[in-house]
């Protein structure tokens, strides 16, 4: 099996238990409902067995999944089957089950790296600037927002714990100074628990500042995982308004290496970073 494949197996396993998860099903619970052996199910959650379309279609079905969520999962199922070389991920679906795949993912990696140069990065959202962003990237109108707000909150609680999975954010200057719908308040609401991030053993909070000389286009944001299990090739996920695209492998991501290096070398130490988030929290 290829790199590529392989870690979008490990994505569509992720999605796979989230789903059965939120369905308040066991693992041995799901193997009963689709006459499977229990350790069938784990396989295929750790990507270690390849599902056919119609056992993954009988397991939606057992979690009486979404019209919506049925269509990303097999949309996702059916590009790897066919040995596609890009995926697009429509954003569809459960905004909740999109959440709770980030902290399904979070759990299963060594570390996490993150950019982004427009707006704080979820871990460190308030709830009204969690909301505010969920509900300005919702162009398809689903209804379970609050459901998101609150699974990205719980998301942010866990890294933010100590022990957590290593997490590594750059951002830029701007991304601290950018106001939501929700309004000032819930920025610096956001700016507080990245300052708090910078105090968290497992967290690197690292800060570019306006008008620095750059040798990366801050194009996007992306957000790269390196898994526990170091046979699984690395990930990078990146969001744009229309789709989610996903790469793997060390040849696809080898160009979003060269760019965090980039970034973090452009970036301020983090003890410089806490003192300029710190004066933006201050005098904003």
């Amino acid at each position: 099996m290829d790199q590529r494949a392989k870690g979008l197996r490990r994505r569509l396993g992720s999605v796979l238990r989230v789903i059965r998860s939120r369905a308040g099903l066991s693992g041995p619970q799901l193997a009963r409902l689709i006459n499977v052996n229990q350790s069938t199910v784990s396989r295929v959650e750790t990507a270690e067995r390849w599902p056919s379309l119609a056992d993954i279609g009988a397991w939606l079905d057992a979690c009486q999944a979404s019209t919506e969520d049925r269509a990303r999962v097999m949309a996702l199922a059916e590009a790897i089957e066919h040995g596609v070389t890009a995926i697009r991920d429509l954003h569809r679906g459960s905004l909740e089950i999109r959440q709770r795949e980030l902290i399904d993912i979070d759990g299963n990696a060594r570390q996490l790296r993150q950019f982004h140069p427009t707006l704080i990065t979820g871990p460190f959202h308030s709830a009204e600037y969690a909301r505010a962003c969920i509900e300005a990237a919702n162009f398809g109108r689903l209804t379970d927002v609050e459901a998101a707000v609150t699974a990205r909150l719980q998301r942010g609680e866990r890294l933010r714990t100590a022990g957590a999975t290593p997490y590594h954010v750059v951002l830029t200057e701007a991304a601290l100074r950018w106001v939501s719908s929700a309004g000032p308040a819930a920025t610096t609401e956001s700016l507080a628990n990245l300052l708090a991030g910078t105090a968290v053993g497992t967290m690197t909070v690292q800060v570019i500042p306006s008008g620095t000389p750059m040798a990366a286009l801050p194009q996007c944001g992306f957000f790269m995982v390196d898994w526990n299990d170091e046979d699984e090739p690395p990930m990078v996920l990146v969001e744009t308004p229309a789709a989610e695209l996903t790469f793997v492998g060390a040849d696809e991501c080898a160009d979003f290496e060269a760019s965090w290096s980039r970034m973090v070398a452009a970036a301020l130490p983090p003890d410089k970073s806490r003192d300029l988030i710190s004066s933006l929290i201050t005098t904003p």
